[in-house]
């Protein structure tokens, strides 16, 4: 299963990679909040204790990586001029062998959609090692696909066209650099959002949480041997001790730094110690929003005796605004169809009143998620 399927066909059909994953299926492009919700209730009741997680050694894009790669689902129309556009501009980097043009056209759909799941959000990033990431990435990916090299038979003219295409391309001042950037940094915001709520389901949905070391901060590494580098925990500890003086409504302006999401992360874990048997035992309520983007909201409530927390996080952001921009939840309410006690935003200090019917999303301001518990 895992030579024919995974490491075989998984490395042709790229028509979205986030979607290639190890245990996934390519043919399913998300899944509506009902099932969500469903899939949620009927794991508290039959599987509570199940892990959670998001990225392990064995994936082949980690989760901040596929959070980017889904956003293009979003962008359809803008994904296709993109990539008209890109192929046109690195024309002169490929290379003709015998009749056929290397990279091929399927090799470079794979090529963008990880330069956009992978550019490093700090610039000043060692411009070399990036090259030679993508590089060694692109012909692991093409050894495994067996269509114009593998492992048994190395087709070497056609590696080294594809090592010559990936340094040609990658000039820091080249035309393709110069146009990608503006794209990769609109996919990179929407990716943070889709991390973060991602992020956050993880650890109050029902189940246990489960870590991959490194994950704690921005995770842009691709499959093995790119994701076995050491992990850096020293800046985990220096990270860690910044967030201790920061609110973390501050840390979503400098999201690059990746401390949103370690704050994030400490943040719920600090709750879930505090409160193990609600995470353990709380009952699980759906809630829906009604409004013009409806849709793009995931909300729901846990409860065990007097302990509740209420989880509201975004998806499909494009819909509700442009990097460096507040959502615009434009009328949309969160529909409370039961009473509630107040609870305090683990967040911050917004407040949900005892027995509110409905939370005007708009008013959760330019940090568009919220844990409130009590």
């Amino acid at each position: 299963m895992a030579k024919g399927l995974e490491d075989t066909a998984f490395y042709i059909f790229n028509r979205l990679t986030a979607l290639n994953e190890v245990g996934g299926n390519p043919k399913q492009f998300g899944i509506s909040t009902e099932h969500f919700h469903e899939r949620n209730r009927l794991r508290f009741a039959e599987t509570p204790h199940t892990f959670l997680t998001l990225t392990t050694h064995d994936t082949k894009r980690s989760e901040d990586v596929r959070a980017r790669i889904a956003v293009l689902s979003e962008l359809p129309g803008e994904w296709e001029t993109w990539l008209k556009r890109w192929r046109k501009l690195t024309s002169h980097a490929r290379t003709d062998l015998e009749g056929e043009t290397a990279p091929s056209a399927n090799e470079e759909y794979l090529y963008y959609q990880t330069l956009l799941g992978t550019w490093p959000v700090d610039q000043a990033q060692e411009h070399d090692a990036y090259v030679s990431r993508i590089q060694r990435y692109m012909l692991k990916a093409i050894k495994e696909a067996k269509v114009n090299s593998s492992w048994i038979q190395p087709n070497e003219d056609w590696e080294n066209a594809v090592r010559h295409y990936v340094e040609e391309t990658l000039k820091p001042q080249g035309p393709l650099c110069s146009s990608l950037l503006p794209a990769a940094e609109k996919v990179a915001w929407h990716g943070m959002l889709n991390s973060l709520t991602q992020t956050i389901l993880k650890l109050t949905c029902p189940g246990v949480p489960d870590f991959y070391q490194g994950s704690e901060l921005w995770d842009l590494r691709l499959v093995d041997p790119d994701n076995r580098d050491p992990v850096d925990y020293a800046a985990r500890e220096m990270g860690l001790a910044r967030i201790e003086e920061s609110d973390i409504s501050s840390l979503i302006k400098e999201w690059k730094d990746g401390l949103i999401k370690l704050a994030t992360i400490r943040l719920l874990l600090q709750l879930r110690q505090r409160e193990p048997r609600l995470f353990q035992s709380g009952i699980y309520s759906s809630l829906y929003a009604t409004g013009s983007k409806k849709d793009c909201c995931v909300a729901f409530h846990r409860r065990l005796e007097e302990k509740s927390v209420l989880v509201i996080v975004p998806r499909l952001t494009t819909k509700l605004g442009q990097p460096g921009e507040s959502l615009d939840w434009g009328d949309t309410q969160l529909l409370i169809d039961e009473s509630l006690p107040e609870m305090q935003d683990l967040f911050g200090k917004r407040i949900f009143k005892k027995g509110a019917d409905q939370i005007p999303l708009q008013s959760l301001g330019n940090l568009p998620f919220a844990v409130f518990h009590t």
